[in-house]
């Protein structure tokens, strides 16, 4: 007999090893474990409650990712970690979120204690992905549910970042809005505001492009010529620069998450900004880091540098 319940134990187990140490009351009684046999594991400690029905197999580490998991066992159906802990686990947010976030469809699903549980009919076997093991909404539905619980610019920030890391494009976050949109959704509003910024379809770069341009807005700054071609004075092409000022020869570059990686593109972009330099250009350059992190420290540097390029062309 004994023989027979190290072999379900073992079962159980192996479960509990795929699912980062857990097992639940009916994964254990499908293993053949009997009920008086959990109450025992239990009342020993080899088992620990994490929430009704669910356990933590004695010695698993606790972790966030198994803070997540034992919510979705708990609940159970059709669930999905989701909106702030979902963008954590994309690591797009910019602040992380510890918490346990989830969307349930049906009202009838138990809310675990701890648990940020959203009810939204909404959530389809389209909307899921697994992640080490984890049911989670995919990038672009996170992105599109997370304006419901973040402010706009927290959202922007994350969207930027998705579609800088190539986790996500354009064209697929606005087709989950698509989706899922409907009067009175909450979160809509922002995500549809943002994809109006940036428009359908922009690459990465023209992403970082218009966070950019939407930095000047915000500081009060002139607005630039974007995708500038530079000449010099016989008309010779010497480059094409993010954003320009003509009229005193300032240029700003902005450096996304995977471009200038390779050492041919970075020698290239160099000796471009070298022939600017030659030419009387001024060229201010961010990494995207900058951008997305230090708004007023990126405006007060291309300010001042505006300002006193402005007053060299007018004492000239």
């Amino acid at each position: 007999m004994e023989e027979q319940l190290g072999v379900k134990e073992d079962k159980v187990a192996k479960i509990a090893a795929d699912q980062h140490g857990l097992v639940t009351w009916e994964q254990a009684l499908g293993a053949g474990i009997h009920r008086r046999s959990i109450d025992n594991c239990l009342a020993r400690c080899r088992w620990q409650p994490v929430h009704e029905g669910v356990y933590r197999i004695a010695g698993a580490p606790r972790t966030w990712e198994q803070d997540l998991l034992a919510a979705c066992l708990a609940v159970g159906g059709q669930v999905a970690v989701s909106h702030r802990a979902a963008a954590t686990l994309a690591g797009i947010l910019p602040t992380q979120f510890c918490g346990v976030e989830l969307t349930v469809v049906y009202a009838r699903n138990p809310a675990p204690r701890d648990v940020v549980v959203h009810r939204l009919r909404d959530l389809t076997d389209r909307w899921i992905v697994e992640q080490d093991g984890i049911p989670v909404t995919s990038v672009a539905r996170t992105l599109v549910d997370l304006g419901a619980v973040a402010p706009f610019g927290v959202v922007a920030r994350a969207l930027d970042r998705a579609v800088g890391r190539k986790l996500v494009t354009l064209a697929e976050v606005r087709r989950a809005l698509g989706a899922v949109a409907r009067k009175g959704r909450r979160g809509v509003g922002t995500m549809r505001t943002l994809l109006d910024e940036r428009g359908v379809g922009a690459d990465p770069a023209g992403v970082l492009e218009a966070r950019m341009a939407a930095l000047l807005r915000a500081h009060g700054l002139p607005p630039a010529d974007s995708e500038y071609e530079v000449c010099d004075e016989r008309g010779q092409f010497l480059g094409r620069v993010d954003f320009a000022y003509p009229e005193i020869k300032l240029a700003v570059e902005v450096d996304g998450y995977e471009s200038h990686v390779a050492l041919d593109a970075f020698r290239r972009d160099r000796a471009r900004q070298n022939d600017l330099v030659e030419a009387g250009w001024t060229v201010l350059r961010f990494v995207w880091r900058d951008v997305d992190r230090l708004h007023p420290v990126v405006a007060n540097r291309i300010a001042r540098t505006h300002a006193r390029l402005l007053g060299s062309v007018r004492h000239t």
